[in-house]
């Protein structure tokens, strides 16, 4: 009892201070509780009660408020990667399939409903949010190169970690803007425009909603980075 109740209570107050992805989380505590395992096996063999072994092992290993602030780098800078790489992948391709949608459903914006194309001001809108896909995944695969060359020449997991979640915070919501902004333009030159078939009415709510995923992502990524 006495093996179970130091080493897990260690593990169990390391879990409470670590927020981030469960997997790379599980990983970790994994990692620390095996070596807690291994320096408490060599303390009993050297003679050490269970209790001291163990008590002796978590002292070698460190503080958990130490511990706890180095594996939180490792975990940010792992969440902040997965959620710039959600961004560089996902991001066109949810664009390419609005796009898709467009050009089979309704053509040329010169097919809009009602037979008049769009004033001169809203294709601006329309270009914004096109340009910003690719802007933002050109962005975000900078990001994720800078930050693999970086993480080669410092130690500080966390300084990469808020500046990865700073990108893709930026990035996620500068292609959330965009995409509602270029919705909210059509809903008032054309409301038809949103509604005029099925497929693009869908392929229009499902784009928002993963640029909403996204953002939710991002703004995780910044608060493990914190």
């Amino acid at each position: 009892m006495a093996r179970a109740s130091v080493i897990d209570d260690y593990v169990a107050d390391l879990d409470a201070r670590l927020p981030g992805g469960r997997k790379v989380k599980t990983d970790l505590l994994t990692e620390a509780r095996d070596s807690l395992e291994d320096a408490a096996e060599c303390y009993r063999r050297a003679g050490f009660a269970e209790h001291d072994a163990q008590r002796k092992a978590v002292e070698d290993f460190g503080p958990v408020a130490v511990i706890a602030r180095d594996y939180q780098g490792e975990l940010a800078v792992a969440y902040g990667a997965r959620t710039l790489r959600s961004i560089l992948f996902v991001l066109p391709a949810t664009h390419m399939l609005w796009e898709g949608a467009r050009l089979i459903w309704l053509g040329g914006w010169e097919n809009a409903p009602g037979g008049n194309p769009p004033p001169q001001w809203y294709m601006p809108f329309a270009q914004i949010s096109d340009s910003m896909t690719w802007a933002v995944s050109i962005a975000t695969a900078l990001a994720l190169l800078i930050a693999r060359l970086w993480s080669r020449r410092t130690a500080d997991n966390r300084l990469i970690a808020r500046c990865a979640a700073g990108v893709a915070m930026v990035a996620a919501s500068a292609a959330l803007s965009a995409n509602v902004a270029l919705g909210v333009a059509s809903m008032f030159v054309n409301p038809a425009l949103m509604f005029h078939t099925p497929v693009l009415l869908l392929a229009s709510v499902f784009a928002v909603l993963v640029l909403a995923r996204l953002t939710v992502m991002a703004r995780k990524a910044v608060r493990f980075a914190v």
